[in-house]
């Protein structure tokens, strides 16, 4: 069993460093990627903690553990402003700072006495012992905290991000959504089995429980590092950070006044007449250029005026437009992907999804059934 969890600790270990590795050629171009660098230095600074003590590498764990044990005070603000950044463009370095003071507080309280008396071994009730279980106790509370606020920002943005985009697939940071969701999991997980081993000291297997899942969260990330690096090195959105300024009542904003109007009439000859939809890399701030407009207003057109938002109006008219090219039989000459992305879609995933929402079926199964009324009209 020893000989697995050392080759999880090695494969997370060099997981880790390569990830950090494939950042460094972008951290000082793109704030986020700072932001993410540090994350991943956080978790493995966690990750040495955890893996020196079940393995019993004592010289190790006296150097990574003052620092591990309360790596998850920074790991919660790192993480939260990361999301921010992405979808912001933007750090308040002043509210960052002030998120960190508890790390600093808990490396002058915990850190520095335990690298200069190390950790109490005797069972004697000192302030030390004390100190040396609450902080810890206190830095899990605080990570959960930032990992729900996290979550929540998360699922605002998603949100938002519709207002602007046409295609999310390198804005939604689906991989940080699961990673998220996993690492709570990861703590209910370190909890229960921090109970069982009080409980049964002569099971052994709770005590790689959670150094296992641990590797399984790393190999996550991992994979989207390698295989999806394009998702992992993420460009903050610069040229249109996310904002939620359309979210007005309708009494404030008049959608039966000329120019509103007027600006219904362009938008929707733009992209039934021009085609504009079959962009893949379409956004709100583009198509407001095109129709010399303050993506503001239009944003406010669509959210208030057209009850849609820049999402959603994009992908109907791709979707009616790929329907009209089965109809017309293009079908029998090119494939369903190809007709996907001459209507806009930069994704096979997203195509399908969008696809079933509208359609309600994916698009195989509508293409069988023109066959059918078109064989049956013959």
């Amino acid at each position: 069993m020893k000989d697995f969890s050392t080759f999880l600790t090695y494969s997370g270990i060099s997981t880790i460093f390569f990830l950090m590795l494939l950042l460094t050629h972008t951290w000082k171009k793109r704030e986020a990627n700072k932001l993410l660098l540090n994350i991943l230095l956080s978790f493995l600074f966690l990750f040495l903690t955890y893996a020196s003590s079940y393995l019993n590498w004592n010289f190790l764990s006296t150097i990574v553990s003052p620092i591990g044990f309360i790596g998850p005070f920074v790991l919660g603000p790192l993480i939260f402003q990361y999301i921010k950044t992405i979808y912001t463009s933007n750090i308040n370095r002043k509210s960052f700072i002030y998120s960190l003071l508890p790390f600093g507080i808990a490396f002058i309280f915990y850190s520095i006495p335990q690298y200069i008396f190390g950790l109490p071994i005797d069972e004697e009730i000192t302030l030390l012992r004390i100190v040396s279980i609450v902080i810890p106790f206190l830095g899990i509370l605080h990570l959960s905290y930032y990992l729900f606020l996290s979550n929540k920002l998360l699922k605002r943005f998603k949100k938002l991000v519709k207002n602007n985009y046409a295609n999310l697939k390198k804005l939604d940071l689906k991989w940080l959504s699961i990673w998220i969701r996993g690492f709570i999991v990861f703590l209910i997980i370190d909890l229960v089995s921090g109970v069982l081993i009080v409980s049964y000291p002569i099971m052994p297997v709770f005590i790689y429980t959670n150094l296992f899942y641990l590797v399984l969260l790393i190999w996550y990330i991992g994979y989207f590092g390698i295989h999806q690096t394009q998702v992992f090195l993420v460009n903050e959105i610069s040229q249109n950070p996310i904002n939620d300024s359309a979210n007005r009542s309708k009494s404030f904003f008049n959608c039966e006044s000329e120019e509103l109007l007027n600006l219904k009439t362009q938008l929707q000859i733009k992209f039934s007449e021009e085609k504009l939809f079959k962009e893949q890399d379409l956004s709100l701030k583009k198509t407001a250029d095109i129709l010399n407009v303050s993506d503001k207003k239009l944003s406010h057109l669509l959210n208030i005026c057209m009850d849609s938002n820049f999402y959603e109006y994009v992908n109907t008219y791709r979707v009616s437009y790929f329907k009209e090219q089965l109809e017309l039989g293009v079908a029998e000459k090119l494939t369903l992907l190809s007709i996907a992305f001459d209507s806009g879609f930069n994704s096979k995933a997203t195509f399908n999804r969008v696809f079933k929402q509208q359609v309600g079926m994916t698009p195989i199964k509508f293409k069988k059934q023109l066959e059918k009324k078109s064989q049956s009209f013959h």
